[in-house]
């Protein structure tokens, strides 16, 4: 029995708190940023982001077979991976943002140098990152303890970040300068949380399974093309790829929403400080209702609530009140759904390594990783090519044609995408489960 200590607890959660604030803002400022402040064509920059993400696709599992096969230190096999990795994506987070500003002629080409580059230096803090809960503990209750602590954080963090940034950045007479604090103060905290979080930490599973003589200690390319085949693991990376695009593209989409069509960003700060209350409720609350339903209801049960929260907010997209309504509905299902899939993950991890013989934490995680970073370039695209394609100009009053286009991309794409997830994710836990069930029913012997 492995029981995680508080401490070790608090310094999980900083460490995640950590990793959130690079991805957060980029899935809900960077395209703004690009478009409104830097002045680049929002088609140019969804190109951008899908491109990267198709450089990801060999990175991101090379990354993850190379991590695993990083040597155990004294302090973890993936602990020094993740300050080291968390200190290089800082600096290369601060040329992202800013290369376009110091190299205006060229801004372009330091937009896509620095931002197809953090596709691998965040490789660097995500992946170990993600590849601590089935290191950390064996114990399933624990596993769901540190689950729910990542998936509140996960809610948190972005919160707190949506809460904060629209009045840092309304209250700067300069766009320029309300970016330069934001994102220079964010730097500061992903390092110190991530290093000072990541030092409390043990890693005991490693421990446990390294002088184990019946097991491979390392995979080759072949056995990672074959965990794909895994049905658990197959059906929870296409629904998370589905999940997380629809979430990116509705949170890179909302700020036009509210800088065009509600014409009141900073109600975002109100809607995530509501909504807050909302997502810790349910992370808070997945460990006792996932023992009584399961985690596959939880989970189905939970896109319900947000599909439907699309519907509203698509009926009554002109409505504050509905906004702030529909907004916490969202960010409550969320709150299950984010805590839910590290759980799911986890599992998946021990299938694998039952099935296979092998530790592929680290390939696992870094296949997450790809799924995300494709997600939040879908994220950043899809908005990007509708605003381009329905005639969307900066800082002026937009056409009906690019205000349809802001919520068709706002609310109609995530709900779509939304109730795929629903489809696949049933398929694969439910369906699937139930239809090999009937067959070993009508397969066996009558008594």
């Amino acid at each position: 029995m492995t029981k995680i200590g508080i401490i070790e607890k608090i310094g999980f959660a900083l460490t995640n708190l950590g990793n959130i604030p690079i991805m957060t803002l980029l899935n809900t400022y960077l395209l703004i940023f690009y478009t409104d402040v830097v002045g680049i064509d929002p088609a140019i920059v969804g190109t951008l982001f899908l491109i990267s993400r198709l450089l990801d696709g060999v990175s991101d599992p090379l990354l993850g077979f190379l991590i695993d096969r990083f040597p155990r230190t004294k302090i973890g096999k993936y602990k020094p991976i993740l300050i080291a990795g968390s200190l290089i994506c800082c600096i290369n987070y601060l040329l992202v943002w800013f290369s376009p500003l110091l190299f205006e002629g060229q801004k372009i080409l330091a937009i896509s140098f620095s931002y197809i580059l953090l596709g691998i230096t965040f490789d660097l803090m995500d992946i170990p990152l993600n590849s601590l809960i089935p290191v950390l503990t064996t114990q399933e209750s624990e596993r769901n303890v540190l689950s729910s602590i990542k998936g509140i954080s996960y809610t948190v963090g972005p919160t707190l970040l949506n809460i904060a940034a629209p009045l840092i950045l309304a209250n700067n007479s300069s766009k320029i300068s309300g970016y330069l604090i934001l994102i220079v103060g964010t730097v500061i905290v992903v390092a110190f949380f991530t290093i000072v979080g990541t030092l409390t930490l043990k890693e005991r599973v490693i421990e446990q399974t390294e002088p184990s003589k019946s097991k491979k200690k390392h995979y080759s390319i072949k056995d990672a093309l074959k965990i794909l085949k895994i049905k658990e693991v197959a059906t929870l990376f296409i629904s998370m790829l589905f999940i997380t695009a629809a979430t990116n593209i509705f949170n890179g989409s909302l700020l036009y929403y509210l800088s065009y069509i509600i014409k009141e960003p900073r109600l975002l700060s109100l809607a995530s400080f509501i909504g807050l209350f909302g997502a810790l409720g349910a992370g808070i609350l997945v460990p006792s209702i996932s023992k009584r339903i399961g985690k596959i209801n939880l989970y189905t049960a939970a896109l319900v609530i947000i599909s439907i929260a699309m519907l509203f907010l698509m009926a009554f997209k002109n409505l504050k009140l509905a906004f702030l309504i529909g907004y916490v509905l969202v960010q409550f299902g969320l709150g299950f759904t984010n805590t839910l899939q590290y759980s799911i993950s986890a599992d998946n991890v021990d299938i694998v390594r039952k099935k296979m013989g092998f530790e592929p934490a680290g390939l696992i995680a870094s296949l997450n990783s790809l799924i995300m970073k494709f997600a939040m370039a879908l994220g950043g695209a899809v908005p990007g090519f509708v605003l381009s394609y329905t005639g969307y100009v900066a800082n002026k009053e937009q056409l009906n044609s690019a205000s349809v286009g802001i919520i068709v991309s706002t609310f109609a794409i995530p709900f779509v995408l939304y109730i795929l997830t629903i489809l696949v994710f049933n398929y694969g836990f439910v369906f699937s489960k139930k239809k090999s069930f009937l067959k070993e029913n009508s397969n066996s012997p009558m008594a």
